[in-house]
């Protein structure tokens, strides 16, 4: 597409006042990227509160994250990215963990959404065959754009929920009610951000039957968002004492891939921190002339 013609698209895009990038889909955390975004029931590092709140419930150690991301590369006239940073500290086994973040989206020149998420999650319910987690996401919502001189700007609080339950065997059902409340975030006229319902299972093994594959993780998200349902697979396997991550995904519109290194400073089980080191590739299956969408991000999780 030539570069005249993805402006007049873009300023068409602006004035439909539809918030289309941030509020809309879940980019945010590279681990999860790289499985194709299917991490509703896996939910257990700090990537957990774009995903599933409850997850944050089941960690032990503080984490945070921070994320870049070049989207759609290579596509003349467009210049959109993404920032992401999350930080995850558990409280207590008995009160809980919380969660604070931000992300960001940017077309230069053109528009931006920012988000600001505050998150909640404890363990409610525990035997010998399940955990339960529960938790809540209230998220500050403000989309702005510039338009011959003059600052269009809208904010909204929206409000998430998600249950997550870990049975014994490696085997996770995970819920994710995102916007429960449709916040209006439109710039001009009514625009209200979509309900997100999405329902994940997850499975886990420190060593796969038969595969010998080791510290192997496969997912699948099923999202309803208004009319648009759609499925998501992501696997995941971590090699080389688990210092290194090798990952896959996707849903019908993109093919994700992802690597992670894991640099570990602790010596023994009661020092557990590490510093992550992930990048993920997403190659969209409908939108040419283009090298895909990359994510990097820098994690870090204290003993």
């Amino acid at each position: 597409m030539r570069k005249s013609a993805l402006l007049s698209l873009s300023i068409i895009f602006l004035f439909a006042a539809k918030a289309f990038a941030l509020f809309d889909a879940s980019f945010w955390g590279v681990r999860a990227m790289g499985m194709g975004g299917a991490f509703t029931a896996v939910s257990d590092d700090v990537n957990a509160p774009g995903y599933n709140i409850a997850g944050i419930a089941g960690m032990e150690s503080p984490e945070v994250t921070a994320m870049s991301a070049k989207l759609f590369s290579g596509l003349d006239g467009l210049d959109m990215s993404a920032q992401y940073i999350e930080g995850v500290y558990p409280i207590s086994k008995k009160a809980g963990s919380v969660a604070l973040g931000w992300s960001h989206f940017g077309d230069a020149g053109l528009r931006s959404e920012d988000m600001v998420n505050l998150g909640y999650a404890n363990n409610v319910y525990k035997n010998d065959w399940i955990k339960l987690l529960l938790g809540a996401n209230l998220k500050y919502l403000r989309q702005a754009v510039m338009y011959m001189g003059d600052d269009l700007s809208n904010s909204a609080f929206g409000i998430d929920l998600g249950v997550l339950a870990r049975f014994k065997h490696g085997i996770s059902v995970g819920y994710s009610g995102k916007y429960l409340n449709s916040p209006d975030i439109g710039l001009k006229d009514t625009d209200n951000v979509p309900r997100t319902n999405t329902v994940g299972l997850a499975y886990y093994n420190e060593k796969l039957p038969y595969l010998d594959i080791p510290h192997f993780t496969v997912a699948m998200d099923y999202e309803i968002r208004d009319s648009e349902n759609t499925l998501m697979l992501g696997m995941e396997s971590r090699l080389i004492n688990d210092t290194l991550a090798v990952r896959a995904g996707g849903w019908s519109e993109q093919l994700n891939f992802g690597l992670g290194y894991k640099l570990k400073f602790g010596k023994d089980e009661k020092n557990n921190s590490a510093l992550s080191i992930d990048y993920a590739l997403g190659l969209p299956l409908k939108v040419q002339d283009t090298i895909g969408s990359h994510f990097f991000s820098l994690s870090y999780r204290f003993n």
